[in-house]
Parts: structure tokens; C-alpha cells; sequence
């Protein structure tokens, strides 16, 4: 089992490095996405086996994350499933069927959080406070079941910046003029 960061150029199929940085314009709400090609990794000289871990979405320090979730794009290997959460686990999505058709959307899972914002129903994110992030971190997609030998996984998630860059400062740049 490995773990491939796939926010590396480094790491076979990975055309070049991310940062895990807000945008410089206020504090935005956006929409991030990765794809998970396991074809070009396999074709870049990378060895998938069963279990192994790719850190896929970076997501900056100081951010809730509303929702997160996952499309397949290409269907995987046979028996393939995966977890979807931070630090490799299935908060996000617990067992989804990566063998499905194509455009199909994963759903959660047993242990999965729903892909819904402000349904009523308790938040596995909320109780837990996995969606706040105070440190950089990334979304990870753990595959089990079998080695992938092919697939596609577009990873996508709705990100906020609650860091204090639109906070007034004590002390503006003209206060030192004149």
C-alpha cells in the first residue's frame, strides 16, 4: 500500500505542483476540483495496488469545507471501492462503488456525510468538526477492494475561506505619511 500526493509533479501522472492557498480577493466561497486518472498514472510508470492512498484536493489552512464529493468519470477495476475523507479516512464517503457507470455520482455510504447543505439531519462534518480546517491539509481517496488498473474520479468540494484577510488592520500604510 502507498500513499501518492497527488499535489506533487513528482508523482507519475502529475503534470505540475499545487498550493494550498486562498485567492487574494476577499474571503471567497469556491468550488475546487481534482481528477484521480489512474490510466495516466499507470501510463507515467506508476504501481497502484489495493489500498493505496492519493492525496488529491489541497485544501488551505482556515477554511470550512460545505460539501465535498466525488463523479466517477471512467469506471474503475472490478471490485474497486473507495473512502473519501481527511487523513484517509470515510467521513466523506465510506464504500463508494467505483465500478459504476460513468457520471455517476458516489453517495455516502454507511459512514459517508450527505452531499447536502442544511438538510436539518445531524452533520458527521459539524459533529466532528472535520469541515474547519485550521492547518493545510488534503482530501484523500483511499482505494480498496483491488489494484485499480484503470478508472477516472473527478473530486470536488466547496470550500470557504474564514481566514482574517478582509479583518480592517490597526494601522493603515497613510498613518505613517506626512
Amino acid at each position: 500500500m502507498a500513499t501518492f500526493d497527488m499535489t506533487l509533479k513528482t508523482t507519475p501522472g502529475v503534470g505540475a505542483n499545487s498550493i494550498a492557498q486562498h485567492t487574494n480577493v476577499g474571503n471567497p466561497v469556491r468550488t475546487i476540483e481534482r481528477i484521480l486518472d489512474i490510466d495516466a498514472m499507470i501510463v507515467a510508470g506508476a504501481t497502484i495496488a489495493d489500498g493505496d492512498i492519493f492525496q488529491l484536493l489541497e485544501i488551505p489552512a482556515q477554511s470550512i469545507i460545505l460539501f465535498a464529493g466525488a463523479e466517477i468519470l471512467k469506471p474503475f477495476t472490478a471490485s474497486c471501492t473507495c473512502n473519501i475523507d481527511f487523513a484517509a479516512g470515510d467521513d466523506i464517503i465510506d464504500g463508494g462503488d467505483l465500478t459504476q457507470a460513468a457520471g455517476t455520482y458516489l453517495v455516502k455510504g454507511t459512514n459517508g456525510e450527505t452531499n447536502l447543505v442544511n438538510t436539518g439531519a445531524a452533520s458527521t462534518f459539524a459533529a466532528e468538526n472535520l469541515a474547519l480546517v485550521g492547518t493545510a491539509d488534503t482530501i484523500d481517496v483511499t482505494i480498496a477492494g483491488a489494484a485499480a488498473t484503470t478508472g477516472k474520479l473527478r473530486l470536488y468540494a466547496c470550500v470557504a475561506d474564514i481566514s482574517a484577510a478582509m479583518t480592517p488592520s490597526a494601522l493603515a500604510d497613510r498613518d505613517y505619511l506626512a
